[in-house]
């Protein structure tokens, strides 16, 4: 019986706080995009000198699921927060004798300030946002993994990001490209940069 009371206050909750947020004319969405980056700085350990990338550059590919929520203007500048995890892999590892599907990967979960400014023309909505959290990769792994699981690392990852949003419909705008840079810091440090285009669904956004 509890539960179900606790569901109950716990989903009104949630429509009194939409209601309110909609009243307020702040914006929710979601997006996905599709991704390419450059990883750098990865050094290749193995003691044949068989390297794949003698310049320490990986470049693996994959998506970015995320949403952000919109709730304060400023003259022409909007706030908000923004939360992703990025999934990424390379079919090439640090070894030229190995390859395949997600011979290297990198992932991220990622939450950070954003802003979106208000330009003359409506369609167009750039926006800029710095985001920091947890970063996972194989591709420092100092031999060559037999399993590549076992060799995943963790790293601070702080990345900046600049883009540029088109408002197709009322609640559907493509996001026509993202540009990434930043570095992740642990055991090594290794910097990023990265691009995306991808589609973003929103609440009715503030006129």
């Amino acid at each position: 019986m509890k539960s179900m009371n606790f569901r109950r206050i716990f989903f009104l909750g949630v429509l009194a706080g939409l209601g309110c947020a909609v009243a307020a004319q702040a914006q929710f969405a979601a997006y996905g995009m599709v991704n390419g980056e450059n990883l750098k700085g990865i050094v290749c350990l193995d003691p044949l000198g068989q390297c794949a990338a003698s310049n320490g550059t990986f470049k693996p590919y994959g998506g970015t699921v995320g949403a952000f929520y919109d709730w304060r203007s400023f003259g022409p500048v909007r706030l908000g927060v923004d939360v992703r995890g990025t999934f990424m892999n390379s079919s090439k590892s640090a070894y030229s004798y190995m390859g395949g599907t997600e011979s290297m990967r990198h992932d991220a979960a990622l939450g950070g300030l954003r802003a979106t400014f208000r330009t003359p023309f409506h369609v167009l909505r750039p926006y800029a946002q710095v985001s920091a959290g947890l970063g996972r990769t194989d591709a420092t792994a100092p031999a060559p993994p037999p399993i590549t699981s076992l060799y995943y690392r963790n790293f601070t990852q702080v990345q900046g990001f600049v883009g540029l949003d088109l408002a197709l419909f009322q609640n559907v705008d493509l996001r026509a490209i993202e540009l990434g840079a930043g570095e992740i810091f642990g055991p090594s440090s290794h910097s990023i940069q990265s691009i995306g285009v991808g589609i973003v669904f929103h609440t009715t956004r503030e006129k």
